[in-house]
């Protein structure tokens, strides 16, 4: 059977950015700021989208709309910003009132220095006594862009002049690239505050181009175990390195990360990417192996965990293509991004009994602030035997996604043992779409269950349940739609089941199997099945 395939100086840079640093949100419309309460009388985050690569000592200005403050006014005051609200006289250093409704705009002067992020705070005092808590803020991020020369080439090894990447952290500026020595092994290292540009990311990359002697970095950081992080170093591309043996392998607090051709394994989690001031990530040919899972007395860890900032970084997309995770305890992927999209990666259950799901697709993490995650998974092979779960797409407890679900062109691998559905709703979803996946067996067929819906109605956005099941591969003892009845409601003029078709069950082997999967520890190549 065939799986389907998809298959200059500092003057310069000056003017360049220029241009686009006087650009702002506030010469078109406003943004609506919801700072409603969303439990035990906490609000909603609002933080402002993040404003990178300015022009040293460029003005900036924001412009949005309260809404939620409530009955009672709120006091603002926000140093070093200007503040108008209404269309008021803008006024600096000095408290103002703010109601419902009412329309601020905000601006400041960037720092005139190359590099520099800033982390400001709108404060704002409540007025109401019986608030949990007395004070809100909204943070809005701004940073100078780090081009104060041309970009430079760097080579860091045991017998070079620098030894570690630490040693040449503090030097570095947007566009510079930086080549590990091979078959080396490199200290952990968090980099912070160090960012290139889109147009000019900085790259650390791995000077070989054979992947048993890619670079190592090992263990983790003193203070929080990390193997690697970048947190607010935005536009960092990292490839072909191995990265083992810490509490968390890879770290991730910025936006435009690229890994590719990355080696993950032997971490308590293997990728993190923050609920705060995470953007877009991007992991391409890469292997999470023997990561994630439960300690006693910790919380769980996955093998990739991340989630975006959907204020700083609003339309953040996670890419996870042509990889290869497996054998990890915990999920394998737990996705909270505002835009999710797996394609083209071989993903299985780990064997170990702290093995959950393949893939879990859920809301942002109890905030309720996302209007809908949109989640892709695309044309891979998956993998599924005890004790892993299938695959999960809604919430996990905490918020559901509210969004819409796309499963398409997955080859789904079901193991003779594996007794559960293959792809599980929960808590809350907008919809859910199965289309144009197959299903093959291990060693022997099995009754399969396609979907299994657990959401009551009240919790699918339109009051009723959207599910499309169409076009799928499936045998004649697969059940295609489970529904766990949770409530009155009988609309199921959105359950669309059509197309399907029923063929003779694929059997195939492990030996197989063997041979299609991607080769460990070395350069990831996806087969078709």
């Amino acid at each position: 059977m065939r799986r389907w395939q998809h298959a200059v100086p500092a003057l310069l840079f000056s003017i360049l950015f220029s241009g686009i640093t006087q650009a702002n949100a506030a010469d078109g419309e406003c943004l609506v700021k919801d700072v409603s309460d969303y439990q035990w009388r906490v609000r909603h985050p609002a933080d402002l989208p993040a404003r990178l690569e300015l022009a040293p000592g460029a003005m900036v200005e924001e412009c949005f709309t309260m809404k939620g403050v409530g009955k009672y006014p709120l006091t603002l005051t926000a140093r070093g910003i200007a503040i108008s609200v209404n269309g008021a006289p803008a006024v600096k250093d000095q408290p103002v009132e703010v109601k419902d409704g009412d329309t601020l705009r905000v601006s400041l002067q960037a720092p005139d220095r190359y590099n520099t992020m800033w982390t400001n705070r709108l404060e704002f005092k409540e007025s109401d006594s019986e608030r949990r808590r007395g004070i809100y803020r909204i943070v809005w991020i701004t940073q100078t862009a780090n081009t104060p020369r041309k970009p430079e080439t760097w080579y860091v090894g045991p017998s070079r002049q620098y030894r570690q990447l630490k040693d040449i952290l503090p030097q570095l500026a947007a566009g510079d690239t930086i080549y590990l020595d091979p078959d080396a092994e490199y200290e952990p290292v968090e980099i912070k505050n160090i960012s290139g540009t889109e147009a000019l990311p900085i790259r650390l990359i791995g000077n070989t181009k054979n992947a048993g002697d890619r670079p190592v970095f090992a263990g983790g950081t003193e203070r929080f175990n990390w193997t690697l992080a970048v947190r607010h170093s935005h536009n960092w591309t990292i490839e072909n390195v191995v990265l083992q043996d810490g509490g968390l392998c890879f770290r991730n607090e910025a936006t435009n990360t690229v890994l590719k051709n990355v080696l993950i394994r032997r971490c308590s989690t293997g990728v993190l990417s923050t609920d705060r001031n995470s953007g877009n990530l991007s992991m391409i040919n890469v292997e999470v192996t023997e990561s994630g899972g439960k300690k006693p007395g910790r919380s769980w860890g996955h093998a990739v965990y991340v989630a975006s900032d959907q204020h700083s970084f609003p339309g953040s997309q996670f890419l996870l293509k042509d990889s290869f995770l497996h054998d990890n305890r915990g999920n394998s992927v737990k996705s909270r991004f505002e835009n999710t999209l797996i394609e083209n990666n071989w993903i299985e259950s780990g064997e170990d009994p702290q093995a959950k799901y393949l893939v879990e697709l859920i809301g942002y993490d109890q905030k309720y602030d996302f209007a809908g995650q949109q989640f892709k998974v695309k044309g891979n092979t998956m993998l599924m035997r005890p004790p892993g779960l299938g695959s999960r797409t809604g919430g996990d407890g905490n918020s559901g996604s509210r969004g819409d679900t796309l499963y398409e062109n997955n080859l789904f691998l079901i193991d003779e043992d594996f007794g559960r559905t293959i792809v599980r709703t929960f808590q809350g979803l907008h919809s859910v779409t199965l289309r144009n996946n197959s299903i093959a067996f291990i060693e022997d067929e099995n009754e399969p269950v396609l979907l299994t819906d657990e959401i009551p109605d009240a919790n699918w956005v339109e009051g009723h349940p959207v599910i499309t099941l169409e076009n799928n591969n499936v045998t004649e003892d697969t059940r295609l739609l489970k529904r766990d009845e949770t409530g009155d409601g009988d609309d199921r003029s959105a359950v669309t089941i059509t197309g399907n078709r029923e063929l003779p069950p694929i059997v195939t082997t492990m030996e197989k199997i063997e041979e299609l999967r991607p080769q460990e520890g070395s350069y990831i190549e996806i087969k078709s099945f």
